[in-house]
């Protein structure tokens, strides 16, 4: 349904651009002054999840887009407070039924993205065309229809939804945030990036996705920012459904799984003494025209349960990143030191912090 609806194509990419137009407006109106990234990007990452899987998006100020975006920021944070719940799950139960501590507080936000995502596949129930597909939801009831499995129901499709959301527009807001904050800090990087741009894109047009294949030192920040900064740093939980053997472990069944993804990103073995540090040309090639991939670069995990998102997700970041600083210049404040300590979520965030974003044209 992804690919039918344009995943990885041009309908897709144009959808993005709009979003970025819009963004554009809204960072425009700081002139320059100390601001923070985090409200203008929320609406504008999970517009065009809204777009992919409700086909339609909200203005910035729609009650609806209010909503999703307070209750995906305060969800995030209080899912990082709930991880205990991974060793203690009849605990996290009683918890959530009680609605107490940040157990009680998922549980609120999550139920108002529930109620909204009821209505809207009502909604889509009530006028559905199974001759002209809108969006996600609509590929899904169809499917419901033509398959007649228990497996495929309206129940699971809630849940995918939410899903998007989570991990579609929570982890590339997250990105784009550690990405500003970065261009503020190293001042140096920043530079060597907008020459690429101005040279391999130029100030007349946007950005596209092919322009990705010409810009090794554009990549290797991207992929340098996903190492260092790990999004995701815990992945998301696994559970054995039979023993299992793997590398001369014994992982028995009905076991839980939990792949540290930090560790692998972070570890001296495979990135050197500097593993710590924030170096984009460990993924460049001597002269610096090629990218190197290496086998432990892993962001979007590995094997069969991969991130299926993980071309939608690049190419939103790469499109976002090269249209802001093509047209903007990022600096912190006057005397503001960045504070690159994280604050663990659905995903690892940065502290709030603010910015000054100066037009360069």
């Amino acid at each position: 349904m992804l690919k039918d609806l344009g995943f990885g194509k041009s309908h897709l990419e144009d959808m993005i651009k709009e979003e970025i137009r819009d963004l554009f407006d809204h960072l425009a109106k700081s002139n320059g002054q100390p601001m923070q990234v985090r409200p203008v990007l929320s609406p504008s990452m999970s517009n065009n999840i809204t777009s992919l899987v409700f086909g339609k998006r909200l203005k910035y100020d729609d009650p609806d887009r209010m909503m999703m975006d307070r209750a995906l920021i305060d969800g995030s944070a209080a899912a990082g407070q709930v991880s205990w719940q991974l060793f203690f799950p009849w605990l996290a139960r009683i918890a959530k039924f009680l609605k107490l501590g940040a157990e009680g507080k998922v549980a609120q936000v999550t139920q108002k993205l529930t109620d909204f995502t009821l209505k809207e596949i009502a909604e889509h129930e009530r006028t559905l065309d199974p001759n002209n597909l809108r969006d996600y939801i609509d590929g899904y009831l169809v499917e419901i229809e033509k398959r007649n499995d228990p497996a495929f129901c309206k129940e699971v499709l809630q849940d995918m939804i939410g899903a998007f959301f989570g991990a579609g527009s929570e982890t590339v807001r997250l990105t784009l945030e550690w990405l500003v904050l970065t261009m503020a800090a190293y001042q140096d990087v920043q530079k060597k990036v907008q020459e690429e741009i101005d040279n391999v894109i130029g100030t007349e047009r946007t950005p596209s996705w092919d322009d990705h294949n010409k810009m090794p030192y554009t990549e290797a920040i991207l992929m340098e920012l996903m190492r260092w900064r790990t999004i995701v740093p815990i992945n998301i939980l696994r559970y054995t459904l039979w023993d299992a053997e793997l590398n001369g472990y014994f992982i028995p069944k009905n076991s839980f799984v939990l792949a540290n993804l930090w560790s692998v990103h972070h570890n001296p073995k495979y990135w050197g003494k500097d593993a710590e540090e924030f170096r984009p040309e460990r993924f460049l090639t001597e002269d610096r025209k090629e990218v190197i991939k290496s086998e432990y670069f892993i962001p979007f995990s590995i094997g069969k349960r991969s991130c299926p998102g993980e071309s939608y997700a690049k190419t939103e970041v790469f499109l976002y990143f090269t249209s802001i600083l093509q047209n903007f210049h990022i600096s912190l404040p006057a005397g503001v030191k960045p504070d690159f300590d994280g604050q663990l979520g659905i995903g690892l965030a940065p502290k709030p912090y603010d910015v000054c974003l100066k037009k360069r044209r």
